[in-house]
């Protein structure tokens, strides 16, 4: 039996723990070490449709969350003021199943109507949906894509109840980190109340503090000068009108954005800015006006959370693997936070599933976290490309683009998208049709670019026919048709 202790009892921390018992069961003893003082952060309540994975891997089921910790449906998130006097949806798939049709591999417009519908003016979001509502598809939740709005605290206390008879918890104290020079490996911690604690292998869930994997040397990747965003301002309003949204709301300030949410009869909600462009005083007094004239209350808090942003180049050192923000932090535009977790954690016992923690299956796994991370990175700050100059964090953005983010307008505004945007198709977070939605929402495409693009390409025609009859299925699906979709608030009542 080998030993693994995690310090941390956030959602990383314990989505780890649940993961490795679920994989290795009674191959391992699991110790999770954590301080029951500190406050866990505990604002990154929105997710993707990974979560149900998760959940199914985990043996939780969602009508448990939404019964009894007031989980909501997600469809996706609706940006506005980007653009100012704009709004636009970036939805989960909702793709027709065509894969027998498929008459081209050059490019990844087999499962999207939008080569048809943008050059018709006609688009709706391709293969997602692209509806900001208080409405859901249909009450089978089975029959569509969605993700979950989670209050992670509630949340932490499913996960305890569920594993605390497998996995010790200790409330403690890491007071001292001792690692072997000679191999850059944690030989023990010791802690306040136990004293020496050792392990065959570290989990670092101890979010910004980094309290283990700091003292292994790790390479900071800076991310500040492409998403200076490094302030957040959390708050909690009731949510009086008795509509729960199926979305969450990103809205753009003169100086970042304000995320709402909406979880059991209240929203979360958050100020995000940079301290580079704006100070604290100014952040509250703007997200004051924000709440006052949105919602009609008034900001109570004052808590502010600081961060850098940036991750590790590696996230695995030696015998200690750090997760969640601990390994970095990417502002949460697109919800990723639970997300990145359950990926690193996943892959590391499904890659390392024998628990030798070989140096191949390290540098692999450090592999694919970079690129994870270095995606987020991209797809954020393609969010960014709006060209505004209406303040001097948009000034900042707008003339600081990312290289990649300038090159791919070029070629959304001269051609369209093919898989010269992907690193690796396998791989990518995002579908291609979430690029897509973002673009047009963005105002990148040039219908006349993309009709003389297919006209020079050898099988423009056919790519523009199939999109065509891609819309067509779509439309006999009645994916957009709001009309006919089912109140939010009634789903979730019969779930319960």
């Amino acid at each position: 039996m080998k030993k693994i202790v995690i310090v941390g009892t956030g959602t990383a921390g314990l989505l780890a723990a649940a993961f490795m018992h679920k994989f290795w069961d009674d191959n391992v003893q699991i110790k999770v070490i954590y301080d029951g003082r500190s406050k866990n952060i505990a604002v990154g309540e929105s997710t993707t449709p990974l979560i149900l994975k998760t959940l199914e891997i985990l043996g939780i089921s969602k009508e448990e969350l939404i019964k009894d910790i007031g989980t909501t449906l997600k469809l996706g998130i609706n940006f506005k003021n980007w653009i100012p006097g704009t709004e636009y949806f970036h939805g989960f798939g909702e793709g027709v199943d065509n894969k027998s049709n498929n008459f081209f591999n050059d490019i990844r417009t087999d499962e999207t109507s939008a080569v048809f519908t943008i050059t018709n003016d006609i688009f709706q979001g391709g293969g997602n949906y692209n509806i900001a509502t208080t409405k859901l598809p249909s009450n089978d939740v089975n029959s569509f894509s969605y993700a979950l709005h989670i209050d992670t605290q509630k949340f932490i206390k499913v996960l305890i109840k569920r594993f605390e008879d497998d996995i010790e918890f200790v409330d403690d104290i890491v007071e001292r980190v001792r690692v072997n020079p000679e191999c850059n490996q944690i030989s023990h911690i010791e802690c306040r109340d136990s004293g020496i604690v050792d392990a065959d292998f570290f989990v670092d869930a101890s979010g910004f503090n980094c309290v283990l994997f700091k003292h292994l040397n790790p390479e900071w990747v800076d991310t500040s000068h492409i998403l200076p965003i490094d302030r957040a301002i959390p708050q909690q309003i009731p949510n009086i009108t008795g509509q729960i949204p199926s979305h969450t709301l990103a809205e753009a300030t003169d100086n970042g954005w304000i995320w709402q949410l909406p979880v059991g009869d209240r929203y979360g909600t958050g100020y995000l800015y940079s301290s580079k462009f704006t100070s604290d005083e100014e952040a509250r007094e703007k997200y004051n006006n924000w709440l006052v004239e949105n919602h009609n209350v008034e900001l109570t808090t004052d808590r502010i959370i600081k961060y850098r942003p940036g991750y590790y180049k590696n996230n695995w050192i030696g015998n200690c693997l750090a997760v969640g923000l601990s390994s970095g932090f990417i502002e949460p535009l697109e919800a990723t936070g639970i997300m990145i977790i359950s990926k690193q954690i996943y892959n590391f016992v499904a890659f390392n599933s024998a628990l030798n923690n070989l140096n191949h299956t390290k540098s692999y796994l450090n592999t694919m976290n970079t690129a994870l991370y270095d995606e987020i990175v991209r797809f954020n700050a393609l969010h960014y490309c709006t060209d505004r100059t209406d303040s001097d964090f948009w000034k900042y953005m707008t003339n600081n683009k990312l290289q990649w983010v300038k090159d791919y307008q070029e070629k959304c505004q001269k051609e369209f998208i093919d898989n010269s945007v992907f690193l690796n198709v396998k791989d990518c977070i995002w579908a291609f049709d979430s690029y897509i939605q973002i673009s047009h929402g963005l105002g990148m495409f040039d219908k006349n670019s993309i009709l003389e693009y297919l006209r020079i390409k050898p099988n423009g025609q056919q790519i523009l026919d199939y999109s065509e009859r891609i819309y067509e299925l779509e439309q006999t699906r009645n994916m957009y048709n709001c009309e006919n979709w089912i109140s939010h608030k009634d789903v979730l009542n019969q779930l319960k």
